[in-house]
């Protein structure tokens, strides 16, 4: 890589901290009442099991409990059925009055059907959210939902002069952006295999209308979906939750609880939200999950408030604070960055990265740590797999790191708990920062961007993490230190060996950070990277926004 060499590994765990909203309710835009209506399914009798959709559900129940919320429908597994879900959300509707809120949200397998009506969708099928005991034969086919069907829902909702937020944290129709490689584990992934309806007994709710209906017709809909028309819906793991979830629904519940308020004045504009939970997705999912956003196109998504946060004169009973913190709700270590939010010190928790060598463990003889724990494992129950023949490392699909030696393991796991420790922090207030021209994996010799937008009128710090622990300070470069930036800035990258992952990482803040620069520049050129997941957040300034990328290279010139 010029100006900066390719990379290599990722993952570990860190506890995160746990913002307790004791102060804060959240409250409608037009401040009538805020109800919602939560779906969650795990169990499927016919398709691929999921592991974190009712816990999705659960987590975004529990903070809006933790916000006041007290209007609430929560249906999990087969208690999800195709009549339960409609009768509740119709009983929702019959209750929602003029200025209220609903919250819609559903989180569970997905897919895709010819469309019903011809000409109705550019893509020419139908999206389906497919419920527990969906079946291609009767009475299974009656156990789906059209998206069309949502429509007609929303629709009534709004004709009461309510506003709605729907969450949905599944997959129709996606590619992958990358291909998950097995040697690590097989991925989780939340759309329904391809199926044929052998005879359908569903007649769907919705109208012609309905089908061919535009963003215009839905002037009070925020709508939120797992991914775009080019990638799939993966379940991961987050830093300091044991449990896979799905990363929309783990960001929404955050925004709820105030991460997405930039400003901290208590509004949560559509702006603001769709910037949080799409940076936070990105980054919680390696890359490998672009969120889909859609409001009215006609609005301005900075003077359009999606809800308020507002002054809570009752705090939270011991009760519910015990089930936060046992739930680990919220990870928002940078206190200071949301003004109406109180949060506890980050929690600095020792967490072992669990190792394992393809063939055995002969490879992993006389391994021993650099600054993160390590330990043995099985491939099955491993976050690094360490594959000798080829020497390569691989976590979470991917190859992370290439042309390595069992020696160089603890400072890939030391690698491993920055990048957890970065989750952790660019969850409670993200920086937002993409390569260009994509997310691809990027041959020799291919040319690569990173690009740090909303940044005038901020102070930026650039640093990469290599696969090999390697710190490696970017920038600002002597002649701009300490000085704001007036544009978007631009760095422009040419893919060299060694090929693996760069884990680039930007920091924003208002003031300057010369503690932060001086903290890197000790650490520069040095295989220091456990410093960097222990330390870094003793160095950054109050108001600082966290973001990284991962760069992706491999070996082979580019087409």
């Amino acid at each position: 890589m010029s100006s900066l060499p390719s990379i290599t590994f990722a993952l570990a765990l860190l506890l995160p901290s746990v913002l307790i909203a004791a102060n804060q309710k959240i409250e409608a835009p037009h401040h009538g009442s805020v109800r919602a209506m939560l779906i969650g399914i795990d169990i499927y009798r016919n398709v691929p099991q999921l592991h974190g959709a009712v816990a999705d559900a659960e987590d975004l129940s529990l903070s809006l409990r933790l916000m006041g919320v007290e209007d609430m429908t929560l249906l999990k597994n087969g208690d999800a059925n195709r009549d339960a879900i409609l009768s509740a959300i119709q009983a929702l509707t019959e209750r929602t009055k003029v200025g209220d809120l609903v919250v819609l949200g559903i989180a569970g397998h997905g897919s895709s059907e010819p469309e019903r009506v011809k000409g109705s969708k550019p893509s020419g099928r139908d999206e389906v959210y497919v419920l527990a005991g969906f079946d291609t034969r009767p009475p299974g086919t009656h156990e789906r939902i059209f998206g069309d069907e949502f429509k007609t829902l929303i629709r009534a909702i709004e004709a009461k002069g309510a506003d709605v937020l729907f969450i949905a944290d599944t997959c129709h129709a996606g590619g992958l952006t990358r291909q998950a490689d097995p040697r690590a584990g097989s991925l989780s992934w939340r759309q329904t295999p391809a199926y044929t309806i052998e005879q359908d007994d569903l007649s769907p709710i919705s109208t012609v209308a309905d089908a061919v209906s535009s963003p215009y017709d839905f002037k009070n809909l925020t709508f939120l979906a797992a991914v775009d028309d080019k990638s799939n819906t993966p379940e991961i793991t987050i830093p300091g939750v044991a449990q896979r979830r799905g990363a929309l629904s783990y960001a929404t519940a955050r925004a709820f609880q105030g991460a997405a308020d930039r400003n901290g004045d208590g509004i949560v504009s559509r702006r603001e939200l769709f910037e949080y939970v799409r940076q936070t997705v990105y980054q919680y999912t390696d890359e490998r999950q672009n969120i889909f956003t859609q409001s009215a196109p006609d609005e301005d998504l900075d003077r359009v408030a999606v809800f308020f946060l507002k002054k809570n004169d009752l705090p939270l009973t011991a009760g519910e604070v015990a089930d936060a913190q046992g739930n680990q709700t919220v990870a928002d270590p940078l206190k200071s960055t949301q003004a109406s939010s109180e949060a506890a010190p980050l929690q600095k928790a020792v967490v072992v990265t669990k190792i394992a060598a393809l063939g055995g463990e002969a490879a992993l003889e006389n391994l021993k740590p650099a600054l993160t724990p390590i330990s043995k494992s099985n491939a099955a129950g491993a976050d690094l797999v360490f594959d000798p023949a080829k020497h390569e490392a691989i976590a979470s699909g991917d190859v992370i790191a290439s042309d390595i030696d069992a020696a160089d393991l603890p400072f890939v796991a030391d690698r491993m708990a920055t990048l957890a420790m970065l989750k952790t922090l660019a969850g409670a207030a993200p920086q937002t920062i993409r390569l260009t021209p994509s997310d691809a994996v990027y041959r020799e010799g291919a040319r690569v961007g990173i690009s740090v937008p909303d940044i005038a009128g901020r102070r930026l710090v650039l640093f990469d993490v290599t696969g090999n622990g390697t710190v490696q300070f970017l920038y600002p470069v002597k002649k701009y230190e300490g000085q704001p930036l007036d544009r978007d800035f631009e760095l422009k990258l040419g893919v060299t060996k060694p090929f693996g992952t760069d884990l680039l990482v930007a920091v924003s803040a208002e003031t300057e950070m010369p503690d932060l620069v001086d903290f890197l520049k000790q650490n520069a050129n040095r295989r220091t990277a456990g410093n960097i997941a222990k330390q870094l957040h003793d160095f950054l300034p109050s108001g600082a926004r966290v973001g990284f990328t991962v760069l992706y290279t491999a070996a082979g010139a580019k087409p």
